[in-house]
């Protein structure tokens, strides 16, 4: 507690008039001053001290008191609920100050009154917020359960409630785990995470509760904060009796066609013909067989996947595993149950190596027919139908009732796996239905002129290939690649915007290895350019310029062979930057559009659509540099097949045709 300073103010008045009546003595003594005199002046001091004194006493009691009881009361009024006013006439020795804090304890209280008001007001509000959210949660036929990234509960329903309590106790701040199978949870918002720009941002999914006693359906929205993904919201629903029923229903109808057909077939009744009413049977139970196929595929929760993207997951799901997967060929859109497909991958793969003891595989994808396919390869002998059959009962997750790869497949397309083998690799085959998305071509009306056709056929002159030469066509490892630019002049200050190839080692497109990065030009992408390969002056800000890019495409591309459609377009643009980017290009070029042209015997209709088409390949992403060094890429090993068929087997003899094929066009060209 902090002292009063009046006691210390008392003992210094009492020494000062003690040194005054001292220094009124000497003085009187000093200046020979009568004893009436010196005794004046004593009086004088010790007069002047009790005056002091006097104050003293006045200030302690009229001033320092009722200071001190005022700030007593002070503080209850700011601390109290409701403050109370002060009594002025307690304080009439402290003229205005009351009246001054009454002013202000009132001001305090209207203060406090709008803030409870305004608090009230909201709590109210987010309470009637809270009250409707709650009903509208409520209301629904499935359970909603709000989670953080951390997989914390903070929103649920009572449906969600009645749902779940079978497998743990749901609850704020609770983990999801413990109530869901969570390997699903975790593939949906990895695929959504991961999701193109522009893509959907909510997907179905299959899951169940942790004892595996119920099955659930489920679909994951990702929850955003200005541009921050904050969490994720599931919303599901007991489908366990459904997929019990369907399973019933599957057992019976199974049971009726194994138990029927042969008696029908056989059916001899001399009233009728025995092979039409035979066939007329045998024909309805086919349709009947179809129905109930269709009837079950529908049913399961499916969404258009890209096939890079879903054999990206595999591959990630066996990266420990020991087992090296590569990713070749075109992607292409596929419809599907992404996590399903995944876990049955994952689980076949692991089959054939441990029945085969193969450790590598190449993961593909086609398209035939109105069928999308997945292809499963690898370097082996045949494999007898008992295995094929067993590694199709193999489970897949135990989040999925038991599920095995039959029940995948029949959720898919109701086909079995089909082998094949050839040349010492055995191709496993997988049917399914193609999905729409991406599929569409892209109208490009009204959009940039094609690039020129013949340009600067110069930059193609080369002599042999070394020690290339004499490779194999097939042997030869090749990146094939392209550019998308401002425009089409180099020489008049168009820039690269995005460049990209993709790896082809032994006849295969290595799709997990490819090269894409978009470029900053240094100057405005004009509009039309951006209508043509979607590319704007946003997307390249933060991007890197052509001098750091051109030696990462260099590192990527090392000795092996370039190859693009209509070369020398790309190429005049990278020599133009070869040398601020301090690398020089030397590798071997191959050109798709010469070497079509020299396989068709004429230059006309040599675009890189038109030829895709002609040999069924489906181009995807088509105007981005990635997507046309992809169908590129297919191209060449169309093109590699008749090249051989031509007589035409090695790089150097490749090299000799592209040179002829080159002079031609400019001998043509100089005519025109």
């Amino acid at each position: 507690m902090r002292r009063s300073p009046v006691p210390w103010l008392y003992a210094a008045f009492i020494l000062f008039a003690a040194a005054v009546a001292a220094a009124g003595v000497l003085l009187a003594e000093d200046h020979g001053l009568s004893r009436s005199q010196a005794l004046f002046v004593w009086s004088a001091a010790v007069l002047a001290a009790a005056l002091l004194a006097a104050v003293l006493i006045i200030y302690r009691y009229f001033c320092l008191r009722p200071a001190r009881r005022l700030a007593v009361e002070l503080r209850a009024v700011v601390h109290g609920k409701q403050g109370k006013l002060i009594d002025k006439d307690r304080y009439a020795s402290l003229p205005d100050l009351p009246e001054a804090i009454n002013g202000l304890v009132q001001a305090l209280d209207v203060a406090r009154s709008q803030v409870a008001g305004a608090v009230a007001a909201a709590t109210a509000n987010a309470e009637n917020e809270m009250s409707r959210l709650a009903a509208v949660l409520n209301g629904l036929h499935e359970g909603v359960v709000v989670c953080n990234l951390r997989h914390q509960v903070v929103l649920y329903n009572q449906h969600a409630l009645n749902l779940l309590r079978v497998s743990g106790e749901l609850g704020l701040g609770r983990s999801l785990s413990g109530l869901l199978a969570m390997d699903p949870v975790l593939h949906i918002l990895e695929v959504l995470l991961r999701r193109p720009e522009g893509g959907p941002d909510n997907a179905p999914f299959i899951t169940g509760t942790p004892d595996g006693r119920i099955l659930l359906q489920g679909r994951m929205s990702l929850l955003r904060s200005q541009a921050d993904i904050t969490g994720y919201v599931v919303s599901f629903d007991d489908v366990t009796a459904s997929v019990s029923a369907l399973a019933r229903r599957d057992a019976l109808l199974r049971q009726v066609i194994d138990s029927l057909r042969d008696p029908v077939i056989r059916l001899n009744d001399v009233t009728c013909d025995p092979a039409k009413a035979a066939a007329d049977i045998s024909a309805a139970l086919e349709r009947a067989t179809e129905g109930y196929r269709s009837l079950l595929a529908g049913w399961w929760p499916m969404t258009d996947i890209n096939s890079a993207y879903l054999f990206s997951f595999v591959i990630n799901r066996l990266e420990n595993s020991g087992l090296k997967v590569n990713l070749t060929g075109l992607p292409i859109w596929l419809h599907g149950d992404s996590h399903t497909l995944v876990v049955a991958l994952e689980a076949l793969l692991r089959c054939i190596a441990k029945g085969t003891g193969a450790r590598e595989f190449d993961l593909a994808a086609e398209v035939e027919g109105a069928r999308g396919w997945i292809l499963i390869s690898w370097h082996g002998g045949r494999v007898a139908d008992e295995t094929l059959v067993e590694w199709q009962l193999v489970p897949v997750s135990a989040a999925l009732g038991g599920m095995n790869v039959r029940d995948v497949m029949r959720h898919h397309t109701h086909e079995d796996l089909v082998e094949e083998a050839r040349e010492g690799r055995v191709t496993l085959r997988i049917a399914l239905h193609l999905g729409r998305e991406g599929q569409d071509r892209v109208d490009m009306a009204g959009k940039l002129p094609p690039r020129p056709e013949f340009f600067d056929f110069n930059l193609l002159a080369q002599g042999q290939a070394g020690n290339l030469g004499q490779l194999s066509l097939r042997d030869v490892t090749y990146v094939v690649f392209d550019t998308e630019t401002t425009g089409l002049s180099p020489t008049q200050g168009d820039q690269i915007v995005s460049i990209a190839g993709v790896r082809i080692v032994n006849g295969r497109i290595l799709t997990g290895e490819t090269f894409s990065r978009i470029v900053n030009p240094g100057r405005r992408i004009p509009r039309e350019s951006t209508r043509f390969h979607g590319i704007t002056d946003e997307m390249v800000i933060d991007k890197p310029p052509i001098a750091v890019v051109l030696p990462q495409f260099k590192a990527y591309a090392a000795d092996a062979v370039l190859v693009a459609h209509n070369a020398a377009f790309d190429l005049k643009f990278i020599r133009m930057r070869e040398q601020e980017s301090g690398v020089v290009f030397g590798n071997p070029v191959l050109d798709t559009m010469l070497l079509s042209s020299y396989v068709d015997g004429t230059p006309e209709n040599q675009s890189l659509d038109a030829i895709a088409e002609r040999y069924g390949i489906a181009a995807t992403d088509r105007h981005t540099a990635l997507g046309d060094s992809l169908t590129t890429a297919a191209v060449l090993l169309r093109l590699i097949d008749a090249l051989e068929a031509k007589g035409i087997h090695t790089l150097d003899e490749a090299m000799t045709t592209l040179n002829m094929t080159m002079e031609l066009h400019n001998r043509v060209q100089a005519v025109l």
